[in-house]
């Protein structure tokens, strides 16, 4: 009998060793959790090295390789799944770039970046600066769009008649106090495609110029800058991404697929590859998500009849990126006491994890592999561990050490869906566990 199938990701799970809690904050964490500690004890875990050992992935790259795609040919880039989680409209062969409101000081004809966030700038103010800014890049005639979405964050999409290109560099570097950066054309391209990224290049530079024209001195900023915060006088763009047809998940696996996530990234992610939301009212993307309310969104789309969901918890990452270890192991906590509902459901196995880890010392995503436990209530096989962390899933775990594009493979297995290797089966239609095809009638 095939099973259903529970994926969870805490964003940002593993760290790295913080001296005042004598461990990571998982570990710190898990001399309390109880959920967590169960799935490991009645299941099977190990670690996982998502892209590859010691390259620490990005969000969207680590979450697309779990579900089973090949970045080297299916990856699209970033800033599309941002436009598609955000419901931002997008037109197949157009580009978009997630950005940052940002703070910068100019210095010799130079702007330095002296908060990436602009202190984590939200609400009205965000959305009023982002209003401004698409003002006059109408006025300009500029054939591009900016998008507000979440807290400081917001998308960019390129248009215009000519050919597109995600082959461009970020404006973002990626650190502060250092100059924003001119967006440029990889170097490895040529051709039609060079042509493409020069033309998305010089759009969204000149964006970026006529943001910190435009934001410097806006009204917004004044009165920030009166109450001592800093200003968003720019936007930092980064990740471009273009709009294109993905094959479905349920093309791929062959399983009718649900997501509950809160961050646009996430659901852009989920939606490109043909999932379908779960709604959950106060599902943020932020630490103060309604954690509750996504359980039971999971626990709708399993009585609704999904065969697979994908559920994303992001508060893990934040903290992490925020550099607040002890947070973030209360964070854990906090969503151990509401996983025990998964536990109780028939005919499903269950798979937690992360998409990468994510250092809470340095505020940065890591190298390092993250745990990950396999459960179901008929048992797979047994580790025997009494925590769920990286120390023990390193030691005891059976599994040892997988990639981020076994998850998928071992889900399918574990769920009685896959068939002996070296059949050829029909990749559309699967009638029973290893059977494929359609019946045959008389």
């Amino acid at each position: 009998m095939k099973k259903k199938v529970i994926l969870v990701i805490l964003d940002g799970l593993g760290d790295e060793y913080i001296p005042e809690l004598n461990g990571t904050p998982l570990e710190y964490a898990s001399n309390e959790t109880v959920t967590l500690n169960k799935m490991a004890n009645e299941g099977m875990c190990g670690l996982v090295n998502v892209i590859a050992p010691g390259i620490p992935p990005s969000s969207d790259t680590a979450h697309f390789t779990i579900f089973g795609y090949d970045l080297s040919k299916e990856y699209t880039g970033r800033g599309y799944f941002e436009a598609l989680g955000a419901n931002i409209p997008i037109n197949e062969g157009e580009v978009a770039l997630r950005f940052n409101l940002a703070t910068v000081e100019k210095s010799n004809n130079l702007l330095y970046i002296r908060d990436r966030r602009a202190g984590r700038i939200s609400g009205k103010d965000a959305e009023e600066l982002v209003r401004a800014l698409q003002k006059a890049i109408s006025e300009r005639g500029i054939p591009a769009e900016v998008h507000h979405t979440l807290e400081h964050r917001g998308v960019l999409v390129i248009k215009g008649e000519g050919k597109l290109s995600r082959c461009v560099s970020d404006v973002d570097p990626h650190e502060s106090n250092v100059p924003v950066l001119k967006a440029m054309p990889f170097e490895e391209i040529s051709g039609e495609e060079l042509e493409a990224a020069k033309r998305t290049a010089r759009v969204i530079n000149e964006v970026t110029k006529l943001s910190y024209e435009v934001l410097n001195d806006h009204p917004v900023n004044r009165e920030r800058e009166e109450k001592g915060l800093p200003k968003a006088n720019i936007i930092l763009s980064r990740g471009a991404g273009i709009a294109i047809k993905l094959t479905t998940f349920r093309e791929k696996w062959g399983m009718n697929a649900a997501y509950v996530a809160g961050g646009p990234l996430y659901k852009g992610v989920a939606k490109a590859v043909g999932m379908k939301e779960i709604y959950v009212e106060g599902a943020t993307g932020t630490v103060n998500t309604n954690l509750k309310g996504k359980i039971d969104g999971v626990l709708r789309a399993i009585d609704a009849g999904y065969d697979f969901v994908f559920l994303h918890i992001k508060g893990t990452d934040s903290l992490s990126h925020d550099k607040k270890s002890r947070e973030k192991a209360e964070f854990i906590l906090k969503i151990d006491k509401v996983l025990d509902k998964l536990l109780e459901i028939d005919d499903v196995v269950i798979a937690v994890t992360g998409d990468h880890s994510t250092s809470s010392r340095m505020g940065r995503h890591i190298g390092l592999p993250v745990p990950i436990a396999f459960y179901s209530k008929s048992v797979i096989r047994r580790n025997g561990i009494s925590k769920f962390n990286e120390v023990q899933c390193a030691e005891k775990g059976a599994l040892g050490v997988i990639k981020g594009s076994d998850i998928m493979p071992m889900l399918l297995d574990l769920s009685n869906r896959t068939m002996e290797y070296g059949l050829r089966p029909s990749p559309k239609k699967v009638i029973y566990a290893g059977a494929f095809g359609e019946p045959l009638q008389l």
